[in-house]
C-alpha cells in the first residue's frame, strides 16, 4: 500500500529549485575550516560573508557519494541496517514535559521517567536507535542534573545512540562516551554513535553545528540533519515553500557531509512546522505534517538517500480523541511513506511532551498501521469458497478447518491495548481504557529488567561520569 503526495514532475521542480537556492543564494557557514575545504572542492566561497554556494554539477557529484544504506550498532554488538528495506524505530526517552501516569497532567521529568522510558526503548524489538533530550530532572537540582540523567539512560540500554549535542562541552562528553562504547576498538567507522547536526533556518550553519559536523565526519559516524523551518517565521507561510526550504537545507547538509568525508552515512530527515500567526507559537503536529513527511520520503528516494519520518505525535497532551486521531494518522502516513527510520514515537504535547503510556500506545498504533499497510491476502480464498459452498444456505463456519487454523494464526488484528468489548461487557469500563491498559503493559515490560549493557562498558561509563562530574 503506497501513499503518495508528489508526482514526478513536482519532484523534478523541487529538485531544480533546490539547486538554484544552493547555487545562487547558498548557505552561511560559520567555520573557516569548512569554507576552506568547500573552496578547495570547487564550491563558490565568500569567506568574508562566510557563504558557500555549490554549483549544480558539484552538488550532483557530492550527493552520488552518499550511501543508500548504512549500519548502526549498539554496545552489545547488535546491528541494524538503515535503508535496507525494513523500517526501524528511533525512540526518545524524555522531553521538557512528561504526562504523569496518575494525574494525566504535564509535569517536568524525573530520573524514574528516564529509567522507565529507556527500558521501554530496549524492550521493543522494532527500536534500533534511541536519543535523550539534554534536559535536567526534578529530583536532582545540582549543576549536573542533565548529566546524571544521561548516565542513567546509558546504563539501561544497548540500542544505537543518537547524540543531540547542545554545547561544546556536551560534544566532548559524547565523543568520550563513544570511546567507552567502542570498548577499546576504534570509534571511527564503528556506527556506535550518530550525531545530529542542526541547520538554523533559513540557510545557516552555526559554529557549534559546524564543529559537530567536522567531528562526526572525521570519524565516519552517521549524520542526522535537524531541519526545522517554521512556516511564517523562518520559512515562507506556504506548505510547499516550507518544504522547498527544508529540502534545500537537508540536501546542502548532505552534500557538505560528503564533501568533508565521501561515503559518510547520512539520513534524509526534516521536521518543518507552522507558526500560529495569532500567538507566534510553533505548531509542530498539524495536518500539514502528514503531507510534509510523505513528500520528504519521496524527495529522499529521488536522491537515493535513506529516509526518516516522524511517526505518531499529537498537538494534544490530554490523550483524548484528538490525540488518538492525530497519532494514528501520523503513524499510518509515516509507515505508508516507506521511510527507513520512524522517529519520535511516544511524542505528544506539540513535540514537547512524552509519557511511558504514549510510548506503548503509539507502538500499538504502529502495529495497527503495519496491519493496514500489509493489505489483504487472498491465499485462503479458494478454501473459503469451498467452505461457503459446503455450508450452503443457513449454515455456519464455527468449526471449519479454516476458522480453527486462522484463530491460532491470529488472522484478524488484535492488540491488548485496544478495547474490543463494545457493549458486551458490564461493570467498570474505566479499568479497560487504553491508558490503563498501557499502564499495566508498562509494569510487565519493566518488571525484573536486567540491563543488556556489558559489565565492562557499565563500569567504564560510571568511571567516566565520576571523573568528570563526581557521581
Amino acid at each position: 500500500m503506497v501513499v503518495q503526495v508528489l508526482h514526478e514532475t513536482q519532484i523534478l521542480s523541487f529538485r531544480a529549485m533546490t539547486e538554484s537556492l544552493i547555487e545562487q543564494t547558498g548557505f552561511q557557514v560559520a567555520s573557516a575550516k569548512i569554507l576552506y575545504r568547500a573552496e578547495k572542492a570547487g564550491a563558490l566561497v565568500d569567506r568574508k560573508a562566510q557563504v558557500i554556494r555549490i554549483p549544480a554539477r558539484l552538488l550532483h557529484r557530492l550527493l552520488q557519494k552518499a550511501p543508500a544504506r548504512y549500519t548502526v550498532r549498539g554496545c552489545d554488538g547488535s546491528a541494524w541496517q538503515i535503508g535496507g528495506g525494513r523500517p526501524y524505530v528511533s525512540a526518545i526517552v524524555t522531553d521538557p514535559w512528561i504526562i504523569d501516569s496518575q494525574t494525566r497532567q504535564p509535569r517536568r521529568p524525573c530520573l524514574e521517567d528516564v529509567r522507565i522510558n529507556t527500558i521501554l526503548a530496549q524492550r521493543y524489538d522494532s527500536v534500533a536507535c534511541v536519543s535523550r533530550m539534554d534536559y535536567p530532572v526534578t529530583d536532582d537540582d545540582g549543576p549536573w542534573s542533565s548529566q546524571r540523567a544521561l548516565l542513567l539512560h546509558l546504563l539501561n540500554h544497548a540500542r544505537h545512540n543518537m547524540a543531540y549535542v547542545s554545547s561544546e562541552e556536551d560534544l566532548d562528553l559524547w565523543l568520550q562516551i563513544g570511546s567507552v562504547l567502542a570498548q577499546g576498538n576504534a570509534l571511527s567507522g564503528s556506527g556506535l554513535l550518530s550525531f545530529a547536526v542542526a541547520v538554523r533556518s533559513p540557510l545557516t550553519l552555526t559554529d557549534l553545528n559546524c564543529r559537530i559536523l567536522l567531528e562526526a565526519t572525521a570519524r565516519r559516524l552517521p549524520v542526522i540533519p535537524t531541519i526545522c523551518p517554521m512556516a511564517g517565521t523562518t520559512a515562507p507561510y506556504d506548505v510547499a515553500s516550507t518544504l522547498l526550504l527544508a529540502n534545500a537545507e537537508c540536501v546542502f547538509l548532505a552534500a557538505l557531509t560528503q564533501l568533508l568525508q565521501p561515503g559518510n552515512p547520512f539520513i534524509y530527515l526534516i521536521g518543518p512546522s507552522a507558526c500560529d500567526m495569532q500567538t507566534g507559537g510553533d505548531q509542530y503536529y498539524t495536518m500539514e505534517k502528514v503531507v510534509w513527511k510523505i513528500a520528504a520520503v519521496e524527495l529522499a528516494r529521488s536522491y537515493n538517500l535513506p529516509a526518516g519520518a516522524e511517526c505518531g505525535g499529537t498537538m494534544d497532551w490530554r490523550i483524548d480523541l484528538q490525540g488518538g486521531a492525530e497519532s494514528m494518522l501520523f503513524m499510518q502516513a509515516a509507515l505508508g511513506s516507506g521511510a527507513d527510520l520512524l522517529t519520535g514515537i511516544g511524542s505528544c504535547y506539540n513535540a514537547n511532551g512524552l509519557s511511558a503510556e504514549t510510548i506503548v500506545i503509539q507502538h500499538a498504533f504502529l502495529e495497527a498501521a503495519r496491519y493496514v499497510q500489509s493489505g489483504l491476502s487472498t491465499r485462503n480464498l479458494q478454501e473459503g469458497l469451498a467452505d461457503i459452498m459446503a455450508a450452503g444456505h443457513g449454515g455456519h463456519f464455527l468449526t471449519d478447518d479454516l476458522t480453527l487454523r486462522q484463530l491460532h494464526e491470529q488472522a484478524f488484528f488484535a492488540n491488548p491495548l485496544f478495547d474490543y468489548s463494545g457493549a458486551h461487557t458490564v461493570g467498570d469500563r474505566v479499568s479497560g481504557s487504553m491508558w490503563n491498559r498501557a499502564g499495566r503493559q508498562i509494569k510487565k515490560l519493566i518488571q525484573d529488567y536486567t540491563s543488556p549493557v556489558p559489565g565492562p562498558t557499565r563500569d567504564a561509563l560510571q568511571a567516566l561520569f565520576s571523573s568528570r562530574f563526581g557521581f
